[in-house]
């Protein structure tokens, strides 16, 4: 389902073919929808660990998740979670078995998808903050990403050598001056601040 905030690295999708049958949508769908059990977090890492319930295998996993990007980097069994971390709370379990037997999971994923298929933005907009010959700030578009290829998220979004070769080539097309350029801008939402990268030619 596109629009949602969390998804799954190569290692989590594998652990979910290997550990369950529940799919990575159906995991994705407990978590956005509020029905996994926070049973504590990393803070120097941000990853939180969800404790969810699986009826079609009658028992608990836990699923460790980026706070920041969404991004699930891997699902343990409870036991093996339990030997690794830490152990959860015994209130927690009840509280997540019954999210689960207790929630119409179809109707919440039908009213999510109409939901943020009307409030999200399909593109992500790259701008540069530069100094013009009078050295007042300008702000410059470049160019739109598909905000769907990085899952909704500027976050998401690696600044490597292909990404700042674009930005080279733009601002060269734009008449921007590259030493001018102080700042890059991802801006996806009118109504969050963009994601700002500090520029050096």
């Amino acid at each position: 389902m596109k629009h949602r905030f969390t998804y799954f690295s190569k290692h989590a999708l594998t652990r979910i073919h290997q550990r369950t049958q529940l799919t990575a949508d159906c995991i994705a769908d407990i978590i956005d929808f509020g029905m996994a059990i926070d049973s504590g977090t990393e803070p120097v890492f941000n990853k939180i660990h969800w404790l969810i319930y699986s009826a079609i295998d009658k028992c608990f996993f836990v699923v460790i998740q980026d706070t920041h990007t969404g991004l699930v980097v891997t699902v343990l069994p409870i036991k093996y979670h339990q030997n690794l971390a830490w152990k959860v709370n015994e209130v927690c379990f009840s509280e997540a078995k019954c999210n689960i037997e207790c929630s119409d999971i179809p109707t919440l994923r039908q009213e999510f998808s109409k939901k943020f298929s009307h409030e999200q933005p399909k593109r992500i907009q790259v701008k540069v903050r530069y100094l013009d010959i009078n050295n007042t700030p300008k702000t410059k578009g470049l160019f739109k990403l598909h905000a769907a290829d990085f899952n909704y998220s500027t976050e998401n979004i690696p600044i490597n050598n292909h990404f700042k070769n674009c930005i080279t080539e733009q601002c060269v097309l734009a008449g921007v001056n590259l030493l001018s350029v102080f700042e890059v801008l991802l801006s996806y939402h009118k109504n969050k601040s963009p994601r700002i990268i500090s520029w050096t030619s």
